[in-house]
């Protein structure tokens, strides 16, 4: 019996996300596992697991800090961590409380720093169409490109845009800034009034935040760049089948790969 396998359909591509566009350029066979087939990975990595829980733990603190308008405390970040843990069994809330003194910090700092601010949000969701129309829908059939933002605030003309890391890398790099150029773009069609976008990226582990500023024009060619990209990665991959796909099976784009264990090319 003949195996009839699946092609990549458009809702396959769509809604595009940063990671989802990472996924398509880094290897054919990882993302046809990840968006069509939908496969489970083998296992969740330990590194995930905890950055989703520290991730938990700021969203949840930053809301209650602005909410309830006076300084956090450590009794209620491990309230938040435990919460994650009946949410997340593999969670270790002890691992996550060796972020708690910086979290402490910074979402203390921020609190003084964004207390006159006209707009403050955590995990603010945004999409637009193909014509880069805002959709209320975050799932909508019309998405194309969305994103969620960490933590958003406003001071003057500038839009706060802070993307948390957990990661043990220090390095600044051009992968990190893309991301926020990408939510920096989305922020633009929500919050056309502000001219400048200051992206910030805080270091959870280290307690840093390193900043640079967009200005509008910079976002339009951002664009113009970013389109042709998502153009040609929907030439390569619509109406294929996996027999049709190329891998890239390489040392860094497999160590990453959620699917090595049914990958028959995969480098390890």
């Amino acid at each position: 019996m003949e195996l009839i396998e699946n092609r990549i359909e458009i809702k396959h591509l769509r809604p595009w996300s940063f990671s989802k566009v990472q996924k398509a350029k880094r290897c054919q066979y990882e993302f046809y596992w990840n968006y069509v087939e939908k496969k489970e990975p083998l296992e969740r990595a330990d590194f995930l697991v905890l950055g989703s829980g520290v991730h938990f733990v700021l969203e949840n603190a930053l809301n209650a800090v602005f909410e309830r308008e006076r300084p956090l405390s450590r009794d209620l970040l491990f309230y938040f961590a435990e919460t994650f843990k009946r949410e997340e069994p593999l969670a270790e809330v002890n691992k996550i409380a060796e972020f708690f003194p910086n979290i402490l910090k910074y979402v203390n700092g921020q609190l003084r720093r964004a207390s006159e601010s006209k707009f403050i949000a955590s995990e603010l969701e945004l999409a637009v169409d193909k014509d880069f129309n805002l959709l209320s829908d975050f799932c909508s059939e019309r998405v194309f490109l969305r994103g969620k933002l960490d933590f958003v605030f406003s001071k003057g003309d500038t839009l706060y845009i802070v993307d948390h890391k957990t990661s043990r890398s220090k390095n600044f790099n051009n992968k990190i800034k893309t991301q926020l150029r990408w939510y920096a773009l989305l922020a633009n069609v929500k919050f056309p009034e502000f001219k400048r976008f200051a992206l910030e990226v805080h270091n959870v582990r280290y307690g840093t935040v390193n900043r640079f500023i967009f200005t509008e024009n910079d976002l339009k060619l951002f664009k113009l760049r970013l389109l042709p990209i998502i153009e040609n990665i929907e030439g390569e991959l619509l109406g294929k089948s996996f027999s049709e796909l190329i891998p890239s099976p390489c040392e860094s784009n497999c160590r990453w790969c959620d699917f090595r264990h049914i990958c028959q090319v995969a480098n390890y």
